[in-house]
């Protein structure tokens, strides 16, 4: 409870500042790949982890059913997995750059991921990036991780648990800019002011007819908000 209490703590006081707000998701976006999804398959059970992935694309699971029935499979301790991830996770290019414009420009820029503390903040650590992260926790028991979910009721946008109000919220009422890359991301970047996204993000705000700003890496995110450093 301490813990939930200091998180929504920092979250208020974020709200409070009204300086421009940029969220990030992480896996991905951040990241060259998404591993969140690898990681229940190499340490889970790859039958329901498949089963789960595929009722996401058909609409009859939602995201976040998803991945708790898939971390719920996963059974490695928490040191084996962050070993594994730590080997194959690669920052995308710029990004710490772009947390150095943000700064000297006054943007708050906020990671909001669909997944963990425990596997986010070690890599950000090793990468000496300090920016804040909202995210899931998970608690590694052995007889299958518990997601504790901290994203709220059913989105009346989407009819899922998203990020959109918890990036509404952190944007304290104000537009946002939103940079992401996967299924997680398409609520709160169809409601952004501005959003850039790439592969599955692109693909499906191009389905829908919502404008979108493409990046490879973060100089070109950082280039396009920011012209004057470019």
């Amino acid at each position: 409870m301490a813990t939930v209490m200091r998180e929504l703590d920092r979250n208020a006081r974020m709200i409070r500042d009204r300086r421009r707000f940029v969220a990030v998701d992480y896996d991905g976006t951040i990241t060259e790949q998404d591993l969140l999804q690898k990681i229940a398959y190499e340490f889970g059970d790859p039958e329901i982890v498949g089963a789960l992935d595929r009722g996401l694309g058909e609409g009859t699971v939602t995201l976040r059913d998803e991945i708790v029935g898939e971390y719920a499979t996963v059974r490695a301790p928490l040191e084996e997995v962050l070993a594994w991830a730590f080997e194959r996770t690669m920052i995308r290019p710029g990004f710490r750059e772009f947390i150095e414009v943000a700064g000297a420009e006054g943007w708050r820029v906020v990671v909001v991921s669909s997944g963990f503390h425990e596997l986010i903040e070690p890599i950000l650590e090793r990468e000496s990036i300090d920016v804040p992260v909202v995210a899931n926790r998970a608690h590694a028991r052995p007889d299958g991780w518990i997601a504790d979910w901290r994203y709220g009721e059913p989105c009346p946008a989407c009819g899922q648990s998203c990020k959109r109000a918890t990036v509404e919220e952190l944007a304290g009422g104000r537009g946002y800019v939103y940079i992401g890359d996967g299924y997680s991301d398409r609520c709160a970047g169809e409601a952004a002011d501005r959003v850039f996204a790439t592969r599955g993000l692109a693909a499906h705000l191009e389905s829908k007819g919502v404008p979108y700003e493409p990046f490879r890496d973060f100089f070109d995110i950082a280039a396009a908000l920011a012209p004057t450093r470019a």
